[in-house]
């Protein structure tokens, strides 16, 4: 019960983030937009399916966007902390 409520939480902040990116795609660098949207995308992946049934045959391929966009977003945010220090 209380989990379902953070997955909830997790679920709407990475709309946010996604609208975010989506409003500010053309005033921001490019950077920070793939490091929005891959960050919402691998929050979804990994919340989603605690709150909805899923297929089993569905899961594998679902966790697999999750640590690829998980992934990407690392990178991104490296390469962000090099803009800032740099």
């Amino acid at each position: 019960m209380f989990a379902e409520k953070f997955s909830y939480f997790f679920i709407a902040f990475a709309v946010f983030i996604l609208l975010k990116a989506l409003v500010f795609y053309r005033s921001v660098p490019m950077v920070n937009i793939l490091f929005y949207i891959s960050m919402a995308i691998s929050l979804l992946c990994s919340n989603v399916p605690r709150v909805v049934d899923i297929p089993l045959h569905y899961a594998y391929p679902i966790k697999m966007v999750e640590y690829f966009t998980f992934f990407v977003s690392l990178i991104c945010f490296i390469v962000l902390c090099f803009r800032h220090v740099l």
